[in-house]
């Protein structure tokens, strides 16, 4: 384990969205790559279900629906991460819109994470030609309002940027820092995760704190995060198709046409004057342990300055020879300004030399663009 924050090691966070009931197929494919350990969480995306009426003119009306997903992480060397997201596409047929999206993001560790024995005899036989992007970016928001994670579901999708994922979490840490307000902040969250090219992250961002109410007291923050590479979940809508080839799929032709998302940037002049400032220069730090054992690094990282914590129960798949083995984990994000990273990170590898059970992983990544709500200086708390 390392001593310093600062020398950690280099790695590849994969993160693997499919439908559940195509689940199966990346556990078998994971099995054979040999990945040892991985975190398996619940969720669900969102889309627009479109209709026709009876006499067989197409409403332009449509209802949200939701689809049962399980969200795949882990992380191996960087050498691996191509070779693996391209097995798991074509292991989920991910190249066809509205199966599913994977990505890598580029991560420090500062656990000792041990050797991920890839199996590169079955990676050479699969295909190397599969589509992707390096041009994205993920969001996450983080909602304390009921309801908050459908309101801001459709309006990414009115956006018309990518499927959203909305996950469930609980707060820790700023809601008791509150005062009274706490009352109307629940410690439940909602999290709703999009993965959008990335020139148009912030104007995304902008939107997302404009229509969701961000720029509120105790709504709820948002943060973006750089992808190295992946595939997009681009079928924002599903039901009766007109056309020979849908939407989602003409923009994924041509995404591949142009080897990237360029081509098609929303927000190419933003407004810089909409009586909220984003944040730069922040960081994601992501640590995962046994269950009911966060509370122990979450106050370690206060003591250095972190404001707060989200946590989501997740589960282990561990690959023990030939057989996986299921364990109860918390997951937990903090979001701090960069220049407090360093002493976060510290006081959790104290925490975690001080407890038996310890950190399964502690990875760090940068955020370059922030937005939570902070009261002006000189106003008084409620």
């Amino acid at each position: 384990m390392s001593e310093n924050a600062t020398t950690g090691v280099k790695l590849c966070r994969i993160t693997c969205s499919v439908h559940q009931r195509l689940s199966p197929r990346v556990i078998d494919r994971l099995r054979e790559i040999g990945i040892r350990s991985v975190l398996v969480e619940n969720g669900r995306t969102v889309r627009q279900r479109r209709y026709r009426r009876r006499s067989g003119v197409r409403r332009r009306t449509v209802r949200l629906e939701d689809s049962p997903v399980e969200l795949f992480r882990f992380s191996v060397a960087p050498e691996h991460a191509q070779p693996i997201i391209r097995s798991l596409i074509e292991a989920a047929e991910m190249d066809v819109p509205g199966r599913g999206a994977v990505f890598a993001q580029a991560v420090t560790e500062y656990v000792e994470p041990g050797p991920v024995l890839v199996d590169s005899t079955h990676l050479g036989t699969w295909p190397a030609d599969l589509p992707m992007l390096s041009d994205l970016a993920l969001i996450t928001c983080v909602l304390s309002t009921a309801g908050g994670g459908e309101n801001l579901a459709r309006l990414a999708l009115e956006l018309g940027t990518g499927v959203p994922i909305v996950t469930l979490g609980t707060g820790t840490g700023m809601r008791d820092r509150l005062g009274l307000l706490r009352i109307t902040v629940p410690p439940a969250k909602e999290l709703v995760h999009l993965l959008v090219p990335a020139l148009d992250a912030e104007g995304v961002i902008r939107q997302l704190v404009e229509e969701g109410k961000l720029n509120r007291p105790g709504r709820g923050f948002v943060y973006s995060a750089a992808v190295q590479s992946g595939v997009l979940d681009t079928r924002l809508q599903i039901g009766p198709q007109e056309h020979a080839a849908s939407i989602e799929q003409v923009v994924a032709a041509i995404d591949e046409l142009k080897v990237g998302t360029a081509w098609r940037r929303r927000f190419p002049g933003l407004d810089q004057s909409a009586g909220f400032r984003l944040s730069r220069n922040h960081s994601e730090i992501v640590f995962v342990c046994s269950e009911e054992r966060s509370g122990v690094f979450v106050d370690a990282a206060m003591q250095a300055g972190a404001r707060g914590a989200t946590t989501m129960r997740v589960r282990r798949l561990r690959k023990d020879d030939s057989s996986l083995g299921d364990a109860a984990r918390e997951r937990c994000i903090i979001t701090v300004p960069s220049p407090v990273r360093d002493s976060v990170v510290n006081r959790i590898l104290e925490a975690h030399n001080g407890d038996r059970d310890g950190l399964d992983c502690l990875e760090t990544l940068p955020a370059p663009v922030a937005y939570t709500f902070l009261r002006a200086p000189g106003r008084s708390r409620p």
